[in-house]
């Protein structure tokens, strides 16, 4: 993807989590699986919408919010008042070392240029025996997340979205998309984080159509996928996603929640 990620995130802002609550919906699953009490000092990390604000903030947390992209944040803190938003750059936080008591950052870690360097200044701004977390996969999972929907996997939307996005990805310029897998147990390790943990969280939600499921994709990450394919490829994704079958138009995604503790 050509420039920094939050450009794609700050021109996304106004329809971001708002065609389908997606990500609103991972977010109070995270938060529910942290058990933050009252009262503790809550990071949002790459806020977004506020998919984690909001629920921290429920559980009555002290939430600071921080997003790069200016148009995230001016929403994020139209929305949720009672949070301290800042615009600001995950991979180096302007807050002194010890400030937090839980750090979260849901579906960030991945699109930043430097993670490592995200997870070590979450490390830093937490209070010895402070937990961050993050969505990601490990090699060190228990494999705990595959079960879903009853549904065949021919039949899986889904399924049927990650196959398409496969068979496009040979036609992405060198270093196009947005994003990498990362290993998250073993960034939280390289970072100092003991006592890790795996959690599950997911979100289903539902498209009226397939037109509805191509504005979503359009609304968040994905968009740095279709932008960076060559023209005529992009129009034949697009056509591709229009073109689905129509008997299943629920998409359902699970995804590992790993944390570590900052060692007291």
């Amino acid at each position: 993807m050509i420039g920094p990620t939050w450009q794609l995130f700050d021109r996304v802002a106004g329809q971001y989590d708002e065609v389908v609550p997606f990500f609103a919906e991972f977010g109070a699953a995270i938060v529910e699986a942290l058990a933050p009490p009252p009262g503790s000092r809550f990071l949002d990390l790459g806020a977004g919408r506020g998919a984690l604000t909001g629920p921290a903030l429920h559980r009555g947390c002290a939430v600071t919010a921080v997003d790069a992209a200016p148009g995230m944040a001016g929403r994020l803190a139209a929305s949720y008042p009672a949070a301290r938003v800042c615009l600001m750059d995950a991979e180096a936080l302007a807050f002194a070392s010890g400030s937090f008591d839980l750090v979260a950052a849901s579906f960030v870690i991945h699109v930043l240029g430097r993670p490592a360097a995200g997870v070590a200044e979450a490390y830093r701004v937490l209070a010895p025996g402070g937990r961050f977390a993050f969505t990601g996969g490990s090699a060190r999972s228990q494999g705990a997340f595959e079960a879903g929907p009853a549904l065949s996997e021919s039949q899986s939307l889904g399924a049927r979205l990650n196959a398409l996005f496969l068979e496009f990805d040979e036609f992405l310029p060198p270093g196009g998309s947005m994003g990498h897998p990362v290993d998250a147990a073993d960034l939280l390790t390289e970072a100092g984080f003991v006592d890790l943990r795996e959690h599950r969280a997911e979100a289903t939600v539902h498209f009226a159509d397939n037109e509805t499921l191509w504005r979503w994709a359009m609304s968040h990450g994905y968009r740095a996928f279709v932008e960076d394919l060559p023209e005529e490829h992009r129009r034949e994704f697009h056509a591709r996603v229009l073109a689905l079958p129509s008997d299943n138009r629920v998409l359902w995604r699970p995804s590992g929640v790993w944390s570590g503790r900052k060692p007291s």
